[in-house]
């Protein structure tokens, strides 16, 4: 008997020891790449493609046809696909990563001030042009430089709908200007403190390292 759960115990311990505890995520095209914890659920390109193309405009279609690596994750045990795109605060953690060809009018044309702006309007709101109606509130704003890009690292938060919700959001550009970067990860402020570990290990994992 002593035998047979020695046995089993040593079994559990081998296997515990061959399963990863996080899923290695990117493009290597891309030469982007990030990590995020075992059990969390994917949503992979093809099911952002298709709620992203439905009732899509021709400006639209064509943005969506220069994107080159799009992916969902979320803690939560399911999700819709269309709630990656929303800004809406949810209960679980939900990450959104998006690589995007730019087109040539484009290239010069974005700045740090851009990548910042991609989900609000956060500079307006800083400077006072637009209302700080949403509560909104800045507690990091780093320039960072990968060596695949150059951009910007934001943490901050604001209402939605009466619940608060924080953000960290990470853009870059590459250095040769042809490609956007962008990685946010979201959900209730209640929620990001609660798994405020787990939440900054993904966004410390996530490397631009350039297109090959």
């Amino acid at each position: 008997m002593l035998k047979r759960i020695t046995a089993a115990l040593v079994a559990v311990v081998m296997l515990s020891a061959c399963t990863p505890s996080k899923q290695y995520e990117g493009s290597k095209s891309d030469g982007a790449f990030f990590t995020v914890p075992n059990g969390w659920k994917k949503v992979d390109g093809a099911a952002l493609n298709k709620v992203e193309a439905k009732n899509a405009n021709q400006d639209e279609l064509d943005r969506l046809s220069m994107v080159t690596y799009q992916v969902g994750f979320t803690k939560a045990k399911k999700i819709d696909p269309k709630e990656i795109f929303l800004l809406e605060p949810t209960n679980d953690p939900v990450l959104y990563v998006r690589i995007r060809d730019l087109f040539p009018e484009e290239r010069n044309a974005i700045s740090l001030n851009t990548l910042r702006n991609l989900v609000l309007p956060i500079t307006d709101i800083l400077d006072g042009t637009i209302p700080n109606d949403r509560k909104f509130e800045l507690y990091d704003d780093q320039e960072i430089n990968e060596v695949g890009g150059r951009g910007v690292s934001l943490l901050y938060s604001f209402d939605y709908n009466g619940i608060n919700e924080t953000v960290s959001q990470v853009a870059l550009m590459s250095n040769d200007q042809n490609k956007i970067y962008v990685f946010i990860i979201r959900c209730s402020t209640e929620c990001y403190n609660k798994n405020i570990d787990e939440i900054d290990e993904i966004v410390n994992s996530f490397t631009v390292k350039g297109a090959k």
